[in-house]
């Protein structure tokens, strides 16, 4: 269902955690980056900037009432009351980045300052710890990124809520950790598969801090 409606039934209370990839980006136009490959030293074209429109399509200003909140897209989505940031490193370890976006930040009002999570996840380069099998999702998260954001920064008595859980890895990492969770998708197609792995998952009697290292 669509979360916006969802969410109505949702209170914000000191148990309800907001941790979430909106789809932002839906206008984005990458054709600069051929356009780059040609003449790299050039100024990239700023056709990329289309990413701001999203605005016009994307609204998600019903997420900020909720106090504790984690939301992927800084800086394209901006919260002006967040109180830190964590910064997903996608490709640790590696001395020449590929043309892909290194890091991915979410601001977060869970922490002050910042964090650094590495985790490899770009094109075929994985880390093979912990990491769960490639969906048809165009910006699934890794699982072990969210097993580690969620024990991280939350508790056992809390609800985790996704409003934009796509393929369910926010579920999923919920789950395995003993959380309550919900979550909203309102495409039909990552629905089941969000639907069919919460059914394979199970929930762990170890701390994945005892995993990740």
């Amino acid at each position: 269902m669509d979360c916006c409606l969802g969410l109505k039934d949702i209170p914000d209370n000191q148990n309800t955690v907001i941790i979430t990839d909106p789809p932002y980006g839906i206008n984005l136009d990458l054709k600069w980056l051929s356009e780059m490959n040609l003449a790299k030293h050039s100024p990239s074209n700023k056709s990329d900037c289309k990413i701001i429109n999203d605005e016009k399509q994307l609204d998600i200003t019903h997420l900020f009432k909720y106090h504790r909140r984690l939301i992927f897209g800084f800086p394209y989505l901006y919260d002006a009351n967040a109180t830190g940031w964590i910064v997903w490193d996608k490709q640790p370890k590696i001395a020449e980045r590929g043309i892909v976006t290194p890091v991915e930040v979410a601001s977060t009002t869970l922490r002050k300052g910042y964090d650094i999570i590495r985790v490899m996840w770009g094109g075929y380069m994985r880390d093979k710890e912990g990491c769960e099998e490639r969906y048809a999702h165009p910006t699934q998260k890794p699982l072990k990124l969210m097993l580690r954001i969620i024990e991280k920064y939350t508790s056992e008595d809390d609800l985790i809520v996704d409003p934009y859980c796509g393929t369910g890895t926010t579920l999923v990492a919920s789950k395995k950790l003993g959380r309550n969770y919900i979550g909203f998708e309102i495409d039909s197609e990552y629905f089941k598969i969000a639907e069919e792995r919460l059914k394979n998952a199970f929930v762990t009697d170890k701390k994945f801090g005892g995993y990740f290292h």
